[in-house]
């Protein structure tokens, strides 16, 4: 079991700069301001945290941060500002209290149902305060990201335990703006990601047609 872990986490950890950068030039853009100075004080909630690694770099940049995660394959120790929970997406919203200037949804819309992602997105606007942003990474679904990511990354490369995805849970851009829309919440931007197997690196692209990153606001 743990090398199965291992695997599914390697890869994202290896996504960890590239989700960095991203956010480095969102909050450029949008706040005028280098993403060390956005991060200080704000209150970071991250679904899906894994092993709570991504999350503590903005607890070291001054963050007060929560991270939840079905799995309890945390690295991380709890402390006084950062709380790692072991729980489902359904249990956290029913206990959660707190709101947030900043949510991480990354690699994690794929893994939830269509039922999930509207109770989801039903409940973020509620836990965001005024000027929330929520950071998403997720994968596009259409022939070529089902190819790529379970033939290719899952079934060849062995990047990935296999059946780690079901493509029919990917989700389109227009599908996210969608869900953002009906909820308030606004798609303030999309870039697509695209991946090296030798280097191992991932890097931001104009393509988006499989994995992609994604911006909202309230």
């Amino acid at each position: 079991m743990k090398k199965i872990d291992q695997r599914y986490y390697e890869p994202l950890e290896q996504m960890m700069a590239i989700r960095h950068n991203y956010m480095a030039k969102i909050i450029q853009n949008e706040f005028g301001i280098s993403i060390y100075d956005f991060f200080l004080g704000k209150k970071v909630l991250d679904l899906g945290c894994g092993t709570g690694k991504f999350l503590h770099g903005y607890y070291e940049l001054g963050s007060d941060c929560v991270g939840v995660d079905i799995t309890n394959n945390f690295f991380v120790q709890n402390k006084e500002k950062f709380k790692l929970l072991n729980l489902d997406l359904n249990h956290f919203l029913k206990k959660n209290k707190l709101k947030f200037d900043v949510i991480f949804l990354f690699e994690f819309l794929e893994h939830l149902t269509q039922t999930q992602r509207k109770i989801l997105f039903n409940n973020l606007r509620k836990m965001m305060n005024s000027n929330g942003v929520i950071f998403i990474s997720t994968l596009n679904r259409n022939p070529i990201s089902k190819f790529f990511s379970i033939n290719i990354a899952e079934n060849f490369l062995k990047l990935l335990p296999k059946d780690t995805h079901d493509p029919e849970l990917f989700l389109k851009p227009s599908e996210l703006e969608n869900l953002a829309k009906k909820n308030n919440l606004g798609l303030k931007n999309t870039q697509g990601i695209s991946y090296n197997p030798l280097l191992k690196s991932f890097r931001l692209s104009n393509i988006d047609l499989i994995n992609y990153f994604a911006t909202i606001s309230n």
